[in-house]
């Protein structure tokens, strides 16, 4: 899979610029703050309709065209997948809030023809790695979850379709544990509730579950290749669900059973709930446990260890794709060779395998001359992109 064509209109620092791009490797260079991020922000929202670089909507929309009567940013981008030609187009529309503020919506295109946001995801797939990555080694539980959560949903449609009506679950179920400490409602209440959440909880385990299997080879593998076969790293699903349900459990069991396990779990633990007034247990409370060398990675790892590793599960996480899709997916990389020694560099460089990488930087010496000599090289600045 590659892009071939990107067109932003008032979108972050761009007013208007339209990108055509070749397969393998396009390098954006440009100092600081000149707008190399949010080129490769707009692809990823064409792959995944979201960005957690986004507080909201509106963010989106370049400050420049805030003050227009219909405030909007669009993206739009042509990709090349198994020999068709895909379309994604998405249009963020502004309008004044409750309080004066700008508020703003998604609308999305896929081939020209509107769709919902589940019918989009994943008709062009991508991963990204941003110097913000090494939370997922030293950062909260949440980041982790994210990680599997956006790449699950560009492959798996039943998670897709899971996923929010779990996180809306837990939110009705929170909030009638609170009712039930006040005096407002019954223990007998949560059953309806404590059902649905077990049924959809079940296929997040399943597919967490499975998909950390795989990653975890992956990513051995590519942070071998990476730290020159110095460390070793590993990986492992650490879902807050039932004692004795390993992951060899979970993934030799019917999801039937996945769930009914929940569900018993979550009748056992309803009087703890209601003292604490959140649901703990479930997917909600999943993590991913890391080491380096046998040692927790958040905790003994240098930030460029930790740097390898993030690296590393995005690596895997592009192989995960092209193993469920048959299509690499686009391999999105922001100042990927920041804090790396030169031999790291090297590594990194060697290591990656895509039909298209776009790489930014602010620093075209971090580079080979013979690897810039063999990309396609772009200047950006000031919201403006040329060809060099």
């Amino acid at each position: 899979m590659h892009l071939r064509r990107l067109s932003l209109t008032n979108f972050r620092n761009y007013a208007r610029e339209e990108l055509e791009l070749a397969p393998g490797a396009v390098l954006f260079l440009g100092e600081n703050a000149q707008g190399k991020t949010n080129l490769l922000e707009a692809v990823a929202l064409l792959a995944t309709g979201r960005s957690e670089r986004a507080a909201s909507d509106a963010d989106y929309i370049a400050w420049s065209a805030r003050d227009e009567p219909q405030p909007f940013a669009r993206v739009a981008g042509v990709a090349e997948r198994g020999g068709h030609e895909v379309s994604v187009e998405l249009a963020v529309i502004g309008r004044e809030g409750a309080h004066g503020n700008l508020v703003a919506s998604k609308r999305l295109k896929l081939n020209g023809v509107p769709r919902r946001a589940a019918d989009v995801v994943g008709a062009i797939t991508a991963v990204l790695f941003t110097t913000d990555d090494m939370e997922l080694v030293k950062g909260s539980p949440s980041g982790r979850r994210r990680y599997l959560d956006v790449m699950l949903s560009q492959v798996d449609r039943a998670y897709l379709r899971a996923l929010p009506r779990y996180t809306k679950l837990v939110t009705q179920r929170n909030a009638l544990l609170k009712r039930i400490q006040d005096g407002a409602a019954g223990h007998d209440e949560l059953a309806y509730w404590d059902e649905e959440l077990a049924r959809d909880g079940a296929t997040l385990l399943v597919a967490r579950n499975a998909a950390v299997d795989a990653l975890a080879r992956s990513a051995a593998e590519a942070h071998a290749a990476l730290s020159g076969e110095r460390e070793r790293f590993e990986l492992a699903y650490a879902p807050r669900f039932v004692d004795g349900w390993t992951p060899a459990r979970v993934a030799a069991a019917p999801a039937e059973d996945v769930a009914r396990a929940l569900l018993d779990k979550l009748q056992a633990t309803r009087t703890r709930d209601v003292a604490a007034g959140v649901t703990l247990s479930g997917p909600h409370r999943d993590d991913l446990s890391m080491s380096i060398g046998g040692e927790p990675a958040a905790a003994f790892a240098s930030r460029g260890q930790q740097r390898t590793a993030a690296l590393a599960l995005r690596l895997a996480e592009a192989r995960l794709l092209l193993d469920r899709t048959g299509e690499r997916p686009l391999l999105l990389l922001d100042d990927v060779l920041s804090e790396l020694d030169e031999s790291r560099r090297g590594s990194v460089l060697a290591a990656i395998d895509a039909d298209q990488v776009l790489i930014t930087s602010p620093d075209p010496d971090r580079f080979p001359a013979s690897y810039t000599a063999s990309v396609q090289l772009w200047e950006i600045k000031g919201g403006s992109a040329r060809r060099v």
